[in-house]
């Protein structure tokens, strides 16, 4: 049984806008003019921008078998009821793949909650998608709305499994509906905010730690960031509560910025602006041990284990003002 465009539309978590296209289905998580704004300020931000970070297809089925084809797309992730079940690597462009729906010893399941993970540095396109014939689906249903913007570390640079970034294990924590606009390399500006038709109860915001490096001030950071901030408090004033986080470690902390200042006065100017705007901030510093053993490359990005951490002391912080 081939799902249809209006099916698969129904069970996308994660998409502020698809298309059908003749290659497939195109999945986005930011829209048309973030795409181009991003674009503006640099091509590979614009390119990062067009992943399909944060987007799943999350249902319940009692189907026993399911395959898909990709034309576009590095590597997707299945889970089966909640746990990590197969990567499919995608070796080449149109492939087909194909997985038994079941329980961890290989035994049928009457009913399954299938969540199948997009790709979350490259654009995941989806020509077709199939289960057994006759089978229910049935979308999930989520207990909130989140949204998480922020740069690499948002989009899960370097988790290892796409699925197991800080934003995606915070979102499962809370059996949350989620969009995600990680876009590595990504930093406060005023123009790549837009409204989107998704309306979250939390929103978490992790950006700073690209300014640093971006911005020859801390007066013109300041001055980005509070018109983006000033933009969410306008779209988002009826939020349960936006979460801002200050950038984690990084092991060239100490490095000085000859015009900036400190890492630290960059924190500042987070932390400032947010509490001016009455959000609500987590400091990140409280996030992720300072020890390159919990990341990737040893110095900004965390591994699985850094990620899982994060996303632990994160959630622990979020629940003391839900």
């Amino acid at each position: 049984m081939k799902l249809t465009f209006k099916e698969i539309e129904k069970i996308t978590v994660g998409a502020v806008r698809m298309s059908e296209e003749a290659d497939g289905i195109h999945f986005y998580k930011c829209t048309d003019k973030q795409v181009k704004a991003w674009g503006a300020l640099h091509k590979d931000l614009g390119t990062r921008s067009l992943a399909t970070t944060g987007v799943r297809l999350d249902f319940h089925t009692d189907s026993k078998s399911l395959s898909f084809t990709a034309p576009s797309g590095s590597k997707f992730e299945l889970y089966i009821d909640g746990l990590f079940r197969k990567r499919f690597i995608m070796s080449e462009s149109g492939h087909t793949v194909c997985a038994e729906i079941n329980d961890v010893f290989g035994k049928p399941m009457d009913m399954a909650r299938v969540t199948l993970y997009f790709p979350a540095h490259s654009a995941g396109v989806l020509s077709a998608l199939e289960l057994d014939d006759g089978a229910k689906v049935i979308p999930h249903t989520f207990d909130t709305k989140m949204l998480f913007i922020g740069d690499s570390i948002t989009q899960g640079w370097d988790a290892g499994y796409d699925s197991l970034s800080y934003a995606q294990r915070t979102s499962r924590f809370f059996n949350a509906e989620s969009v995600i606009h990680g876009v590595g390399g990504g930093y406060f500006h005023d123009t790549i905010f837009d409204s989107i038709d998704f309306k979250p109860e939390y929103i978490v915001i992790a950006f700073g730690t690209n300014d640093f490096g971006h911005y020859p001030t801390t007066d013109e950071m300041r001055y980005h960031a509070r018109a983006f901030f000033d933009s969410i408090k306008k779209e988002y004033g009826d939020a349960k509560n936006v979460f801002v986080l200050s950038p984690i470690w990084r092991a060239d902390f100490l490095t000085k910025n000859p015009k900036m200042g400190s890492f630290d006065q960059c924190r500042s100017v987070v932390i400032t602006e947010a509490e001016s705007h009455g959000f609500t901030h987590i400091d990140g510093a409280t996030l992720v041990p300072p020890d390159p053993f919990f990341f990737a490359d040893e110095r900004l990005h965390p591994d699985a284990l850094g990620f899982g951490i994060y996303a632990e002391n994160l959630i622990k912080q979020m629940m003391k003002h839900m």
